[in-house]
C-alpha cells in the first residue's frame, strides 16, 4: 500500500518569503516514566521524597494538575501520545495490536519539518513490531528485554547513559539540526525492586514503599539528564516533556496494577511542560496526553490542520497546551475521555469535564460495577457515586463520551488496517440516535 501524505500543509496556505534564514527550531526532549502516578511525586503534593529531581524541574516550568492518559496501559497511551488520537482511532487496545504505519506520528512530523529524532526503549511495546519506531531515525532497543525478563530487568542507568551519549555528541556536532530525543523509563513498573541508597527511606516490606523507592530511584537518573542538558548549553534551546503512560493501583477500588479500571489512581498522570522563555506556573484545567503532540507542533511551529489517512482526513483529539505553558492565554476548560479493552470482554470508558468524571462499564452487562459519577472537587478518591443525585449530568456526560468514541470510530475509518472496533448494540443505536454514527460527526459534543 502507498502511504499517503501524513500532513495537509496546503491548506494551511504555508508562504516562503526571502525574509532571510528561518530561525532554529526548538530541540525536543520527551521523557516518558512507566506507571508513575502524579500523586506520587513531590510537586503534586506527595509528602514523601520521591522526586526531588522532577520537583526541581517542575518549579521552574509548566505543571498541568489534572492530565490524564488516554488508556490505562502502555501501549495504547503512547500511541496516543505519539498521535493524539485515542485507541479506538488507532486500534491499539489489545496486546496483540500495533500502530499502523498508515498512522502519523510526532516523529514522523519533526523528521519531515527536519528534525533529527531518535528514541531510547526499554519496554516491549517500544520494539519494532508494536509500531512506535515509526519516524525514529535512530532506534536504540537494546535495553528491550523478552516480557519474562522485564521484570526483574533493572533499565534506568542505561536508559540516562544512552540519552546522554545522545546529547553530548549533539553538543559537540554544534550543528543548526534540530533534534527529537524520547526516553522512555521502566524501573516504576512492577516487579517492584530494591535498589540500595534510594529504598531503604521508604521501607522494602510493603508494595507500595518499593513502588516509592523505585520512583526515586528513576527520578535521580532523570535528573543526570537534565543536568548533562543544561550543563552541555542545550537547555535554552530545549522544549521538555516530563510526563507518564499511566498510573498504578494498590487497591483503593479493588485492583492491583493497570489496566483493570479509569478510575484516578490508574489515569491521572503527571504533565511537567518546559518551553524556554516561559514562566513557571501551575495549569489546574483538565488536559489529556493527547494534547502532547499538538502542543509540540505549536511550539517548534510546525503547523499542523489535518491529518490524511488512506481513506479520508481528521483533525487530531488533542488541542495545543502552548498559549496556557507561556501565560499568553487562559486555558478553557475541555473534556478528557479514556478507554479500556485490553482483556477479553473488557469494555471501559471514562469522560471528565471540570470536577466531574462519568465511568461507564459496558463490560459487564449485569453488574456493571463500575458504572459512576464523581465529584472530583468534593470526592478526590472517587468514593461516592452520584448518578442518582446528578441524573441528568451523568445522562449529559453519557452522550459527551458517546459522541467522542462516534467520532473516533469515523476517524478509524480513514484506515484501512485499524482493527476495528464494535460499539456494544445498545451503542450503536444511541449513537444513531445521536446523530453520531452512519453520518459525519459534528465537531462539538454535547454541551
Amino acid at each position: 500500500m502507498t502511504r499517503v501524505s501524513a500532513l495537509t500543509f496546503s491548506a494551511l496556505g504555508l508562504l516562503v518569503c526571502g525574509c532571510g534564514p528561518t530561525p532554529k527550531r526548538p530541540n525536543v526532549l520527551l521523557i516518558t516514566i512507566d506507571t508513575l502516578r502524579a500523586d506520587h511525586l513531590g510537586t503534586y503534593g506527595y509528602p514523601r521524597p520521591t522526586s526531588p529531581q522532577i520537583d526541581a524541574f517542575a518549579a521552574r516550568s509548566a505543571v498541568f494538575e489534572n492530565a490524564h492518559s488516554s488508556a490505562s496501559w502502555t501501549l495504547p497511551s503512547l500511541a496516543s501520545i505519539h498521535t493524539s488520537l485515542l485507541s479506538t482511532t488507532h486500534g491499539c487496545w489489545k496486546i496483540s495490536s500495533r500502530l499502523e504505519p498508515e498512522f502519523t506520528t510526532a516523529a514522523e512530523v519533526l523528521r519531515d519539518a527536519g528534525y533529527d529524532t531518535a528514541m531510547v526503549a526499554c519496554h516491549i511495546f517500544l520494539s519494532a513490531q508494536y509500531g512506535l519506531q515509526q519516524g525514529f531515525t535512530h532506534v536504540d532497543d537494546e535495553l528491550v528485554r523478552p516480557p519474562s525478563d522485564a521484570a526483574e530487568a533493572i533499565s534506568s542507568p542505561g536508559v540516562t547513559q544512552r540519552g546522554v551519549r545522545f546529547l553530548e555528541r549533539k553538543a559537540a556536532a554544534g550543528e543548526d539540526v534540530p533534534w527529537f530525543l524520547w526516553l522512555h523509563y521502566f524501573d516504576p513498573h512492577d516487579s517492584y525492586l530494591p535498589h540500595e541508597g534510594y529504598s531503604e527511606k521508604f521501607g522494602t516490606k510493603e508494595e507500595i514503599d518499593l513502588y516509592d523507592g523505585e520512583i526515586a530511584f528513576t527520578d535521580h537518573y532523570v535528573g543526570l539528564v537534565l543536568k548533562r542538558l543544561a550543563e552541555l548549553g542545550l537547555e535554552d534551546d530545549t522544549i521538555v516533556v516530563i510526563t507518564a503512560d499511566h498510573g498504578e493501583e494498590f487497591g483503593e477500588h479493588g485492583f492491583k496494577r493497570h489496566g483493570y479500571s479509569l478510575y484516578q489512581e490508574a489515569v491521572r498522570i503527571p504533565l511537567v511542560v518546559r518551553v524556554p522563555g516561559a514562566a513557571a506556573r501551575r495549569i489546574p484545567e483538565v488536559v489529556g496526553n493527547v494534547d502532547v503532540l499538538p502542543t509540540l507542533l505549536a511550539a517548534c511551529q510546525i503547523p499542523m490542520k489535518s491529518v490524511q489517512g488512506a481513506n479520508c482526513a481528521h483533525e487530531l483529539e488533542g488541542r495545543s497546551l502552548l498559549d496556557a505553558i507561556r501565560g499568553t492565554a487562559a486555558l478553557s476548560e475541555g473534556q478528557v475521555v479514556a478507554e479500556v479493552r485490553w482483556h477479553d470482554g473488557q469494555d471501559l470508558r471514562m469522560v471528565r469535564e471540570g470536577p466531574w468524571k462519568l465511568i461507564e462499564d459496558q463490560s459487564r452487562k449485569q453488574q456493571r460495577d463500575q458504572d459512576a459519577l464523581y465529584d472530583l472537587a468534593a470526592d478526590p478518591h472517587e468514593a461516592t457515586d452520584l448518578r442518582a443525585r446528578e441524573n441528568a449530568r451523568a445522562a449529559l456526560m453519557a452522550e459527551m463520551v458517546l459522541h467522542r468514541l462516534g467520532r473516533a470510530i469515523q476517524w478509524a475509518g480513514c484506515y484501512p488496517l485499524v482493527e476495528p472496533y464494535t460499539p456494544t448494540a445498545g451503542d450503536m443505536q444511541r449513537l444513531q440516535d445521536l446523530g453520531y454514527a452512519g453520518e459525519a460527526v459534528p465537531a462539538e459534543g454535547p454541551k
